[in-house]
């Protein structure tokens, strides 16, 4: 839908500078935006471009007010934020699945319960006494397996596997590929061969959880792996049986979080971060990109390792300096005991 200025400001509880009668019909960024667009900055790096831009509205934070010339401006402490809720005001969001109902294809188990309004996508699997809640839909290919209980307003993508048992709660939302409640890597050793330990716990996920493309969550060993609400995360983690991980943590791709692990709340874990299992980490916590975590972190912080890109050639030089540094340790260490 197309809606003016006014309306929009009114709708987003932001202030308007500009015209009130400018209509709005969709969103883009500056680089791509045409007349009737509305695009947003977060900081002066970007006033050029929005200016440049053919853009007709921007939402920007109050300090750039009268930086950028030529817009109809609206005014937020938090342009991002405002920026996704225009894109819902203005009737833009995707719609993730087309309402189905429940497709031919489907095998549903006669004990199944399913909610109204489910939708149930071709091919997708439903095991015995499995319950999905009102108004979720369920992708193309998508195994549901025994037990399982999904709460309303779901949106599982295509070929999800959600493992037995497994409790998704209201509102949450699994990516493609997705892995909820498959086996841990629980091995122990006997004699020089390795045995697989069965894993009999769940997997817990409450409610407004997001699960991106790819990513694994492991079943516990005994007791359930647990992630509480509006968590956050994104494609190709792995999260190993037994975790939990706190509310409203956000995880980016490819980190890996091991066994029995336990993460804060509102916590960052940043792309490609490791963290051993059996630790803890406290609320409030940001964990840069490629760190490794090998202890309990038990302050708020940000904490970082790792090697920050350097050229190649001086990269080579300090890794051929790495080998000489316990002696330096030791000569400091020797110099310092004899000016005592």
């Amino acid at each position: 839908m197309s809606l003016n200025l006014q309306q929009l400001a009114k709708a987003l509880k932001l202030e308007l500078r500009g015209d009130a009668g400018l209509m709005i019909n969709g969103v883009a960024s500056p680089q791509s935006a045409i007349a009737g667009d509305l695009c947003f900055i977060l900081s002066k790096k970007y006033v050029d471009a929005v200016t440049a831009s053919k853009c007709s509205a921007v939402i920007l934070p109050p300090e750039l007010v009268t930086a950028v010339e030529g817009k109809a401006l609206l005014q937020s402490e938090n342009p991002q934020y405002s920026f996704v809720n225009a894109i819902k005001a203005l009737g833009l969001e995707p719609q993730p699945l087309a309402e189905m109902g429940i497709h031919a294809s489907a095998q549903i188990a006669p004990n199944a319960r399913i909610g109204s309004g489910v939708s149930i996508g071709a091919l997708a699997v439903v095991e015995d006494d499995v319950e999905i809640g009102a108004g979720t839909s369920i992708g193309a290919g998508t195994v549901i397996e025994r037990s399982a209980v999904i709460g309303r307003q779901c949106v599982l993508h295509s070929q999800v596997m959600l493992g037995r048992g497994v409790s998704l709660g209201d509102r949450c939302i699994l990516q493609s590929g997705a892995v909820i409640g498959g086996d841990g890597y629980g091995l122990v050793d006997h004699e020089r061969q390795w045995y697989k330990i069965p894993q009999l716990g769940s997997v817990v996920i409450e409610n407004d959880v997001e699960i991106g493309a790819n990513t694994t969550v492991d079943r516990g060993a005994l007791d359930d792996t647990i992630i509480e609400h509006g968590c956050k995360l994104d494609n190709l983690i792995q999260i190993g049986h037994n975790v939990r991980i706190g509310a409203h943590t956000v995880i980016a791709a490819s980190a890996a979080i091991a066994g029995s692990a336990i993460i804060g709340r509102h916590c960052v874990i940043a792309g490609c971060a490791k963290i051993r299992g059996h630790i803890c980490i406290a609320d409030n916590v940001t964990i840069t990109a490629t760190s490794v975590v090998l202890k309990d972190i038990k302050q708020t912080g940000v904490y970082s390792s790792g090697t920050p890109l350097l050229e190649n050639s001086v990269w080579h030089r300090v890794c051929a300096r790495y080998k000489s540094l316990d002696k330096l340790a030791q000569t400091v260490a020797r110099l310092d005991k004899s000016s005592k």
